[in-house]
């Protein structure tokens, strides 16, 4: 929708489009078509794109918030007591291979005391918080150093 429907030679105006981003996620555009008399260009294509997040993450979390209330039944206690590849699966994997972080491939190069220490500390500007219960995570060093030997040796 446009601030007025006819500006004069030089007036400026302003569109604006709305988005109905319900059953979409990831990236889409949407188009206008702004027409005028312009005998050079009367018809100009405006696109607008934009990365449609799902309900679940919309908000803009801190990394600590992984841990508490809705976050923590996906992102904790499905891995609760578990160890290696299973507490990965459970924890870690929902993140680790939907291209939202480093795949278990990329990590695997770390070094393990580097790999260690993300895990226990997070990994500073990223979502990726400190797991450590000192950090207010829930593993402990044998649960963490569980994880670190799956991703040192996958197979």
């Amino acid at each position: 929708m446009a601030s007025s429907s006819r500006l004069k030679p030089g007036e400026t105006g302003k569109v604006s489009l709305s988005v109905d981003p319900a059953g979409k996620k990831g990236p889409i555009s949407k188009t206008a078509q702004v027409v005028s008399n312009d005998p050079v260009r009367p018809v100009i294509t405006l696109t607008v794109t934009m990365n449609v997040k799902d309900d679940l993450h919309m908000g803009q979390l801190n990394a600590g918030q992984i841990f508490k209330e809705g976050c923590g039944s996906c992102h904790v206690e499905q891995g609760r007591g578990k160890k290696g590849f299973d507490l990965f699966r459970a924890d870690c994997f929902m993140c680790h291979n939907a291209g939202r972080s480093s795949s278990i491939t990329q990590m695997s190069r770390k070094p393990e005391r580097e790999l260690f220490k993300a895990i226990r500390d997070g990994v500073e500007n990223s979502m990726m918080p400190g797991w450590a219960l000192e950090k207010g995570g829930p593993l402990n060093d044998s649960e963490i150093e569980s994880l670190v030997r799956i991703i040192r040796d996958p197979n």
